[in-house]
């Protein structure tokens, strides 16, 4: 897109297949559109692994395919560098003021609509079972069913799919000795795969003390 380009563009895409093999992982669930850095992560793997002898898993993607790509708020891949996110932990008024600021277009109220076109519809069904969906889509392509409508049906849906979730975070939230805790008992056990894993490259290339 014409901006500088900097040698972090290069460097980032090593730094996440460092992120990912130092763990020794079977598979990396990921969106879409990140399919590309695991194939990178396990190019890297095979080229050592060739040079160097068998060290590294090669992981597979784990894309689950109803949420390979997450809308935003403006029909963009939802990204907060993009600034385009829905805060599920927010206040119940944040919640509501980035689902109603949804990018929609201007087919009149009463006139069908195609859910499948539809921003609000397309976040919607990522949370719906397959009748909730059904009986949206219908009310969509009914006519005389606006986007305001549909945007508080979404609300509803993640207050409600959330709910047990969103009260476990404020729940923890001024537990803050606890969930350090928790980080750093993580850190300890992932620090044990990663050590190991840096120790076998360090004696396969030679640098060892």
């Amino acid at each position: 897109k014409k901006k500088e380009i900097t040698v972090g563009l290069f460097n980032y895409p090593i730094l996440q297949a460092a992120d990912i093999l130092l763990y020794q992982p079977d598979l990396v669930p990921v969106g879409q559109d990140q399919k590309q850095h695991v194939e990178m992560a396990r190019d890297i793997a095979m080229n050592f692994n060739h040079t160097f002898g068998e060290t590294f898993k090669l992981p597979e993607p784990h894309i689950k395919e109803d949420v390979a790509v997450v809308p935003g708020t403006d029909g963009e891949k939802m990204s907060k560098s993009y600034g385009n996110t829905i805060d599920l932990f927010g206040t119940d008024a944040e919640l509501k003021k980035q689902v109603m600021s949804i990018v929609t277009d201007s087919t009149p109220l009463e006139d069908p609509k195609d859910p499948k076109k539809c921003n609000v519809f397309k976040i919607y069904k990522l949370f719906a079972d397959k009748t909730e969906s059904e009986e949206l889509t219908a009310r969509y392509q009914a006519g005389n069913f606006g986007y305001g409508e549909a945007k508080k049906t979404l609300l509803g849906k993640l207050l409600e799919y959330f709910a047990s979730a969103r009260e476990k975070y404020n729940e923890l939230l001024p537990k803050k000795d606890y969930v350090y805790g928790v980080l750093e008992d993580g850190a300890k056990r992932a620090k044990i795969t990663a050590s190991a894993t840096l120790e076998a490259v360090k004696k396969k290339i030679g640098y060892h003390t």
